[in-house]
């Protein structure tokens, strides 16, 4: 939960201190913390495929350990894209990126805890962090849009 304080201060930076002058490099870091956030989700998939939990180690958990490292790369893919979008074009675009990324990727890990493939405890902590982030996501995406 700690790691979500800097995506806090910096959607309050964004929209209190910016003053209705665009921050470019406020809202790139802002970007760049949520697509390195992004990576770590995924991360969590690498770790449960190397170290798999006892209660879903079955017949199938070779096909089950290769599906979740590749379901682990698209968070850092979405991240990335989200990062390009913002170097590439504008800042807010990479914004909006995670704005879409960050649910999507939460309802995914859902339907994988839904199925037993992930720690019990684990959405309790998924959906409060995905909640601030996304609600950091969205008023940026309003304090830029007025």
């Amino acid at each position: 939960m700690a790691g979500l304080l800097p995506f806090l201060f910096g959607a309050c930076c964004i929209v209190f201190f910016s003053s209705g002058v665009p921050v470019p490099n406020l809202l790139m870091a802002f970007v760049f913390y949520g697509a390195v956030t992004l990576s770590f989700w995924g991360a969590v998939q690498w770790g449960l495929a190397l170290d798999p939990l006892p209660s879903i180690i079955t017949a199938g958990a070779d096909r089950m350990d290769v599906f979740r490292l590749l379901l682990g790369v698209v968070p850092a893919l979405a991240g990335w894209l989200a990062a390009y979008l913002a170097f590439a074009w504008q800042p807010v675009a990479g914004v909006a990126a995670l704005a879409v990324a960050v649910p999507i990727l939460a309802l995914v890990e859902r339907e994988g805890w839904r199925r037993g493939a992930l720690p019990s405890g684990y959405m309790g902590l998924r959906w409060i962090a995905t909640a601030v982030m996304e609600c950091c996501l969205v008023v940026v995406l309003l304090a830029r849009a007025f």
